[in-house]
């Protein structure tokens, strides 16, 4: 349950939210587009949340979701991200045009034809965001972007999200990784957001992180002991 939420996010920012499992990250995330509501007020690009249909809001926010399975359920790559093109009513002929070029974007055109049960957890991921870029939100959500990846594919999604025009909101309770991508974090704790700042003075709290079960030091410390070691 989220409690007293009060959260603004500029365009065109990478901002992040961060916490550990069961802080309410992704139930936050659920309410950018309306498929959870709740109390209060969510205003996406001058747009109230329940004041306008929620496919105009879906149209301006793509999530991707942790589980790219909960994304892709058709034969192929090509419907998986056509079928959300054809239902914002977007024409054939542009339909080729917008598959291709998300495709060709993310480097993997190969995949076209293929189904993705045929295709490793991090092409997965790859198609579950060709779902969503390719039908060009202003904002772009993505839970838990790098869990169960190996460190090529994580460095690959790391300048993806880097370079996209889009606003950027990452949910993830890697606090390295998210330093990586993000420009400022909200830390969550129990439902609430707990501190909101540049990333880098997130990162050097480490009151702040341990109370949010977050703190990183004691896991390097633990990896430079060992290495000493040896």
């Amino acid at each position: 349950m989220l409690k007293d939420i009060t959260l603004e996010i500029f365009e065109g920012e990478k901002f992040g939210i961060i916490g550990a499992s069961g802080a309410g990250k992704s139930t936050l995330m659920h309410h950018l587009n309306g498929i959870i509501k709740g109390t209060g007020e969510i205003c996406i690009a001058s747009q109230i949340i329940g004041k306008v249909p929620d496919e105009d809001i879906r149209k301006l926010v793509g999530l991707v979701f942790q589980n790219p399975e909960d994304q892709l359920f058709c034969p192929s790559v090509y419907e998986d991200i056509a079928f959300g093109l054809i239902n914002q009513g977007i024409k054939a002929t542009e339909l080729e045009e917008r598959i291709t070029k998300t495709l060709k974007g993310l480097n993997i055109l190969d995949y076209k034809d293929l189904s993705s049960q045929h295709l490793s957890f991090g092409e997965k991921k790859k198609v579950a965001l060709a779902t969503i870029l390719a039908m060009s939100p202003k904002i772009i959500c993505l839970d838990e972007p790098f869990a169960n990846l190996d460190y090529a594919t994580i460095f690959q999604l790391i300048d993806l999200i880097d370079s996209l025009p889009q606003t950027r909101i990452v949910i993830s309770q890697e606090i390295l990784l998210s330093l990586t991508v993000c420009d400022r974090l909200a830390v969550m704790k129990q439902g609430e957001i707990i501190a909101v700042a540049p990333a880098a003075e997130i990162a050097a709290d480490h009151g702040l992180l341990k109370s949010a079960g977050l703190d990183y030091l004691p896991f390097l410390a633990k990896i430079d002991h060992l290495l000493s070691k040896r």
